[in-house]
């Protein structure tokens, strides 16, 4: 079938409790588009026009239904004084945290104008929004202050400080909370919809406790702070949520986008209130044929429509930078052939 709608009518439908032409098909491609435009990642992440550029020819050669501005998630962590290393054909690394050089409270609040590779987001979200934003949502992925807060960390030395030093972490979160609501503002203005990101507060990370000590009430801001915009947020958590599924309803999340989770208990358990976005394992995507995804995708998507309030095909996690193009383009089209609500 042809489709009737634009991607943006279709996001539009779906966050106002309407069924759209067919479900929104958005597989988390970000650093993927690099390869799709056959550049250097690093020269992928070290210019917004570049990054914009490989988006749009991501979007003309797959024809998916949202653009991606992404790299990885120590943006806002690098702003605010973590160093990383940027290999040619490798996404950043870390070296040195910032909280390996500085205490907390002497850490600045970055400007996202002008601090590091923001820079490179706000120019990437602007450059897609004036190419394609009347018809494809430009969606602006933002860490969350959980995963920043342990990028400007010694990871392990973070999560021992979780239940040896609250307070300090509570003071990362605060500082971590604030630099991801400036960034919020700007990516806004820029025409982007902000995403929330939060992968290191996944339960293959951290303890439920944790989670909701820690990531869960600062997520929660994050989410109100942006309901002041009348925006419907989305969470994204990467790997094994299944120990907090019941509690991604209390971040106030509009849409839930899940990894490694089953997706039968995710519908019962979040579909009521919440969209649900999900869930194909990329590595399938990596490492199946054309054949045996499609199957998997027009399977998925076919349990996924009975979801109340409204489901998006998407991949669990990023889509593998060198994922076979015939292969994303498998996802694809079975998620638009075997997701139509309209006849």
């Amino acid at each position: 079938m042809t489709d009737i709608l634009t991607p943006r009518e279709r996001f539009g439908l779906l966050v106002i409790d309407e069924k759209p032409d067919r479900c929104n098909t958005i597989p988390l491609i970000t650093s993927h588009a690099a390869s799709v435009r056959g550049m250097k990642l690093r020269d992928y992440y070290t210019n917004g026009e570049n990054m914009a550029r490989a988006q749009i020819a991501a979007i003309e050669k797959y024809g998916h239904d949202a653009i991606s501005i992404f790299s990885e998630v120590g943006i806002i962590a690098e702003a605010m004084g973590t160093e990383f290393d940027y290999p040619e054909n490798d996404l950043p690394i870390q070296r040195i945290p910032a909280l390996e050089k500085k205490d907390i409270n002497d850490i600045e609040i970055p400007v996202p104008t002008s601090d590091a590779r923001l820079p490179v987001y706000l120019e990437a979200i602007e450059y897609a929004y004036d190419a394609l934003g009347d018809r494809v949502p430009i969606l602006a992925y933002i860490p969350a202050p959980f995963t920043t807060g342990m990028m400007l960390s010694e990871p392990n030395r973070f999560l021992i400080q979780t239940i040896k030093e609250p307070d300090h972490v509570k003071a990362v979160m605060e500082k971590s909370l604030a630099a991801a609501i400036e960034l919020c503002y700007h990516a806004i203005d820029a025409g982007g919809l902000p995403i929330i990101v939060d992968p290191l507060a996944s339960s293959s990370v951290i303890s439920p406790r944790a989670y909701r000590q820690y990531a869960l009430p600062y997520e929660r801001k994050l989410v109100d702070f942006l309901h002041r915009y009348d925006l419907d947020v989305i969470l994204h958590i990467c790997g094994d949520t299944t120990p907090i599924l019941d509690l991604l309803k209390e971040t106030h999340a509009d849409l839930i986008s899940i990894d490694r989770v089953d997706l039968t208990d995710t519908i019962k358990k979040l579909s009521s209130t919440v969209r649900v976005i999900g869930n194909y394992d990329t590595s399938l995507l990596a490492f199946s044929s054309p054949e045996e995804i499609a199957s998997g995708v027009r399977d998925m998507v076919k349990l996924s429509m009975q979801a109340p309030k409204g489901y998006i095909a998407a991949t669990g996690c990023e889509v593998p930078i060198h994922a076979p193009f015939d292969n994303v383009m498998a996802f694809i089209n079975a998620a638009k052939e075997n997701g139509w609500y309209w006849d």
